[in-house]
Order: structure tokens, then C-alpha cells, then sequence
């Protein structure tokens, strides 16, 4: 099958943003940085299990809850506005060092980017303005648009269709094994950013491509694309 390569769709959460800074205001809410992955965790194992009951419901309704779960089984009574306090946090989260050098080499290659997150689109559009790379996207996708949650099916095609191409000319990228694996089932090329230098789970697909950077990540996807045409 011929994969070559004419866009590129990124997760946007711990994909292309850092979520570390969040760890100050667990701190500053009562509890410990140690609570930014579980409360992540939460939030996603909530998301995913409406999503697989065919139901859905906002992300930052979906975050406010998983924040209070974790405070009430640390036993902490958290302060009133701390949901609040890490929703406006949560919007000014930094983007990784290595995203505008990743999107200048596939502007440089004439594969368009696309964003595709679980969350809000106004909100992905704001961080990724204020990390200066918005302009680099032909389009922010939400799942709202389609009302279920990566990895459903339905939110590949909704990627699939916005870049006008056959599933095989798409690639996915993605710090999450989990949206990968979805993507793959979806008919996409995988590139998995492995930022925490973590096994692979081996239930999953085995992404197409794989590196600890986002840079190399999207070489190799163009490596892969170019061999393929």
C-alpha cells in the first residue's frame, strides 16, 4: 500500500504541550506535584469510559470532576476557586521546545499540520497562539465536532475529512499509546513521541515510527512518506 505522506494530524495535550507547570498549583491547592498524572488519569478514564458508553461530556467538566475525586482520596477538603485556579493554569501551559522546529520541517516538506484534542478547540487554538505556532495549523479540531472522544473511530474521520485525503496519506502523532492505536485501527500512519522513554504497551499497534522527539519523529514520518510515493 502506498503511504505517502500529505498531512499530519498531533494530539495536542502532552503532545505538543507541557503540562509540568500544572504541578505548582496541586501545590498551591493543598495536595503534591505527584497529583498532576493521577489527576490526568482521572480525567482521561473518565472520558474514555462515556466515550465507550456512547455518551460524552466537556473536558473541563470531565477535569473539575477528576480534580475533586483526587482531592477527596487524599483526604484534603480543597480551596474554594482551586478548580478554577487550575483551569486558567491549564489554559496558559507552554508548548514544547521542539514543536515550531517540527512544523517548520513539515511546512518545508508541503505536508500540512492539523491539531486534533479531546478538549476544547477555542482553548487548544489560544495555547497554541500563545506558543506562536497557530499559524502553522491549517485547523484545530475538537471531538466536540463529532461528540466522541479519541479513540473512537469517529474522531479519525473527522481528521480524515478535514484533510481532504485517503486515511493512508494521514499520520497521527501522539505521546499517548492509546491514540495511536486508535488512529492505526483508523487506517493511519502512526509516529509516537515517546517524551518519557516508556515501553510501548504491547496490547496496542505498534506505532509506524517512534523517537523520544517530536522532530525526529516527523523526519522519520517524511523519511517514511517519501520512500512511499
Amino acid at each position: 500500500m502506498t503511504r505517502q505522506l500529505e498531512a499530519v494530524v498531533f494530539d495536542v495535550n502532552e503532545t505538543l504541550t507541557d503540562l509540568t507547570p500544572l504541578k505548582e498549583v496541586f501545590i498551591e491547592i493543598g495536595l503534591d506535584s505527584s497529583c498532576l498524572p493521577w489527576w490526568f488519569a482521572v480525567l482521561l478514564r473518565d472520558g474514555f469510559a462515556l466515550a465507550a458508553s456512547g455518551d460524552t461530556a466537556n473536558f473541563s467538566e470531565l477535569a473539575l470532576t477528576a480534580l475533586y475525586e483526587v482531592g477527596a482520596d487524599r483526604g484534603q477538603t480543597l480551596p474554594d476557586g482551586a478548580g478554577d485556579q487550575l483551569l486558567a493554569a491549564f489554559a496558559r501551559v507552554p508548548i514544547y521546545p521542539d514543536v515550531p522546529s517540527s512544523l517548520d520541517r513539515l511546512h518545508a516538506a508541503g505536508v500540512r499540520a492539523f491539531a486534533l484534542t479531546n478538549g476544547s478547540a477555542a482553548l487548544a487554538r489560544q495555547i497554541l497562539a500563545a506558543g506562536g505556532v497557530l499559524d502553522s495549523f491549517v485547523d484545530v479540531l475538537s471531538v466536540d465536532e463529532v461528540g466522541h472522544w479519541k479513540p473512537r473511530l469517529q474522531a479519525y474521520e473527522l481528521a480524515v475529512a478535514a484533510a481532504g485525503v485517503a486515511p493512508s496519506h494521514l499520520a497521527m502523532v501522539a505521546v499517548h499509546p492509546w491514540d495511536l492505536h486508535g488512529a492505526s485501527c483508523a487506517g493511519l500512519s502512526t509516529g509516537w513521541v515517546n517524551r518519557e522513554q516508556r515501553s510501548f504497551p504491547g496490547v496496542f499497534r505498534s506505532p509506524t515510527v517512534q523517537s523520544n522527539d517530536l522532530v525526529a519523529v516527523v523526519e522519520s514520518l517524511l523519511s517514511l512518506g517519501n520512500a512511499g510515493a
